[in-house]
């Protein structure tokens, strides 16, 4: 048995949840202007509202986006809080499939697990799977894998394989997981189409060395030992626009506090479509409930001349956020959901 008590924390300790959501974030936090490349010779950005909303237009899908409605009449936000795909990969990394109300995930060992049928269609599983002495190699492929939205009608169709190393500790109950280390061994595409099936949105996501340090072997991370996640480069590809969002040195932090929520923390780089960069770095922690509600969280990105957005959690059961950008909130977005 892996050991971590519940779903919610297996999600994002298994970290590929959160490379991908910051991704997508930042990506909607950007400047624009300016020139330059992310290979050393990027010039800051210059945050500002014409940027901002460039970017939540084109990555919507990844990341809800949302603002308090001036008459109280709250709709949907744009788009899923995250992919439906990337939100299981995290867990079955660590060899299993998310399911609700299960305390305890099932350590890889010498047999794969069986595939995953999607609710729409398609599937994921292991594939070129080895496992020796608690070391498991293998690639988590995702074959046209749908996943459907029952309130909405909403699809989301996705491909690509994440390759991985998982190892483990062997104890008397089982294998514990130490260390994850991933990568994408060919991109994730993401295709959302609406009821009519018309596409809504469509990107490819690709990463590079994701590296997970369990803070407590087959226990819960305290912020004494938290787990801890890193990745060196994450790019997030709008197919639609094909403009190019890149993010570099992400470096998270995650552990369950005395309340029993889960608090994570996140700081790195990222790059806009033109080349100029902004930071990251989480002001106030992420915090989320047992039961996968968001509490609170604040992530700060800072640009040139002091120039900054803010994206404030909005507290609910799914992950929304409301952005400022130097100090005026962005009000062309949906209302959120309540």
């Amino acid at each position: 048995m892996l050991g971590i008590k519940d779903s919610k924390t297996l999600k994002l300790l298994g970290g590929v949840t959160v490379v991908a959501g910051a991704a997508a974030l930042a990506a909607s936090c950007g400047g624009s202007g300016g020139s330059g490349d992310a290979d050393g010779n990027a010039t800051a950005a210059t945050i500002d509202t014409a940027g901002v909303t460039s970017a939540i237009n084109d990555f919507g899908s990844m990341m809800a986006i949302c603002q308090d409605s001036a008459t109280g009449a709250m709709q949907s936000a744009h788009g899923p809080a995250l992919p439906s795909v990337l939100l299981r990969s995290s867990a079955v990394l660590h060899g299993t499939a998310l399911r609700q109300g299960t305390a305890h995930a099932l350590a890889l060992t010498s047999t794969p697990p069986a595939d995953v049928l999607g609710t729409c269609g398609g599937r994921y599983g292991y594939r070129n799977y080895s496992h020796v002495n608690g070391v498991t190699t293998a690639t988590l492929a995702f074959e046209n894998y749908c996943s459907l939205d029952s309130s909405t009608g909403d699809k989301q169709t996705a491909n690509g394989g994440i390759a991985f190393v998982n190892t483990a500790t062997p104890t008397d109950s089982g294998p514990i997981t130490t260390r994850l280390e991933a990568s994408t061994s060919s991109p994730l595409t993401l295709v959302s189409t609406n009821a009519a099936g018309a596409t809504v949105n469509a990107e490819t996501v690709s990463f590079t060395a994701f590296k997970m340090s369990v803070g407590v072997p087959g226990g819960t991370p305290t912020a004494a030992k938290p787990n801890v996640m890193s990745v060196d480069d994450v790019t997030v590809r709008n197919d639609t626009t094909g403009k190019t969002y890149r993010e570099t040195n992400y470096a998270v932090t995650q552990y369950q506090n005395a309340a029993g929520n889960s608090e994570w923390s996140m700081t790195g780089r990222g790059y806009r479509s033109a080349g100029t960069y902004y930071d990251m770095a989480t002001t106030q922690p992420m915090v989320e409930n047992p039961n996968g509600g968001m509490l609170s969280g604040t992530l700060t990105f800072t640009g040139a001349a002091s120039t900054t957005a803010v994206a404030t959690v909005v507290q609910g059961p799914k992950m929304q956020m409301k952005v400022s950008v130097n100090g005026t909130p962005i009000t062309s977005v949906p209302a959120c959901a309540r």
